[in-house]
């Protein structure tokens, strides 16, 4: 670095002084580094080898230059992408040391705090006027009603991945203000007889769950009495497989608003049967439960009619189940105690070739008369006649 001073000697700097001036001036134009190295030496101390005394004064131009550049470097900004010149760099300013450097980086530091990061009492308090203000935000508007059409276009529209209808699921969660506010605007449709996946109806699901006071809302709402799940089974069947005798109760009773089922409406889910062949009275007797074998005599059940794969009827069952209280509640009701089977047997064939004697008794004190044939003989030929087929098959 040179001095500026007329007449003085050209001596070089220290090469400790001359690296750390160096730094940061790389990326400066000439015409830049001259201005700096010009107002660094003239607005400086003294060069080396000159006695120290009072400055010169400044010329007026280069007086308001250093000025500015003083404003310019304690200008600080918390942009983090300075512009290229702000000033002279502080290692050639004159009269600033370490203490100053470290003032300017705390004043930074400071500047370039959260808005939030005074003191602490000042920081609640803006959070707190914060708080109060989000807490403050209401919604002004009322609640727009929705159109009874648009609400029954979105509820009955509904369908589950497993089938189940709004109606299916008011049923299953029990929900009984949802049931009645559907069946208000469903009633009498056919929407009442959509099944689901497993071919299950409103009802079907009411009597299985044993809801029996929503059993008598959707059969007086008109849902099908015969409608029959994937089983064949339709709600009838499944209160007597199930013991559900209070919905089987509100099945038959009468109903002011009911759609027919096959014919005559309630007393036509007697007759029906399932993919097994079995009427609801087949069911009851099956799982030997009296009171609902009581409960469908009064409802009218046909006490006689067979079952589709056998011939049997509800009396055979009966004796087949060894349950002498049904086989006494049928003969009491006026079942026949000489049915047929299709192969030909009576409820006294089957009686005298099981365990309880009780039973054989009761068909001989209703009129059954003895098999006027030799049962073991008749059992062996009707064997080899009914299995000719599957014993030839099977190679013997």
């Amino acid at each position: 670095m040179m001095s500026c001073l007329p007449g003085g000697p050209k001596e070089a700097t220290p090469q400790g002084a001359e690296e750390w001036c160096d730094s940061g001036l790389g990326s400066l134009s000439e015409a830049q580094l001259g201005q700096l190295q010009e107002e660094g030496n003239c607005g400086g101390g003294p060069s080396p080898g000159q006695k120290e005394g009072p400055p010169p004064p400044p010329p007026p131009a280069a007086a308001a230059a250093a000025a500015g550049a003083g404003a310019a470097t304690l200008a600080l900004t918390s942009d983090p992408c300075p512009s290229p010149w702000s000033g002279p760099p502080k290692a050639l300013q004159g009269g600033r040391g370490e203490e100053d450097e470290e003032d300017a980086e705390e004043e930074q530091l400071e500047r370039l705090d959260s808005a939030l990061g005074g003191d602490e009492e000042e920081e609640e308090e803006g959070v707190g006027r914060l708080v109060a203000g989000v807490g403050a935000v209401r919604l002004e508007k009322e609640p727009v009603a929705v159109a009874p059409e648009a609400w029954l276009h979105h509820v009955l529209g509904f369908v589950t991945e497993d089938g189940d209808t709004a109606l299916h699921l008011a049923v299953i969660h029990e929900h009984e203000p949802f049931l009645d506010s559907i069946l208000q605007y469903t009633q009498g449709t056919e929407y009442l007889d959509v099944q689901n996946d497993l071919g299950q109806t409103a009802l079907h699901i009411a009597v299985i769950l044993g809801a029996s006071g929503f059993v008598s809302k959707l059969v007086s709402a008109g849902g099908g009495l015969c409608v029959q799940e994937k089983g064949g089974h339709t709600a009838l069947h499944l209160a007597c497989r199930e013991g559900q005798r209070e919905c089987a109760q509100q099945l038959l009773a009468p109903a002011l608003a009911q759609r027919p089922c096959e014919g005559s409406g309630s007393k036509a889910q007697l007759d029906c049967t399932n993919y097994d062949g079995y009427t609801p009275l087949h069911v009851a007797v099956l799982r030997k439960d009296v009171e609902m074998v009581s409960l469908l005599i009064s409802a009218g059940s046909d006490l006689n009619k067979p079952e589709l794969s056998c011939g049997r009827s509800p009396l055979h069952l009966a004796v087949e189940s060894q349950c002498p209280e049904v086989v006494e509640r049928l003969l009491h009701a006026g079942a026949n105690p000489e049915a047929r089977m299709y192969v030909g047997y009576t409820p006294m064939y089957s009686a005298v070739h099981r365990p309880d004697q009780k039973i054989p008794q009761l068909l001989r004190e209703f009129g059954s008369e003895e098999p006027d044939w030799d049962s073991d003989e008749t059992l062996d030929s009707n064997t080899e006649e009914e299995y000719d087929d599957i014993v030839i098959n099977c190679g013997h």
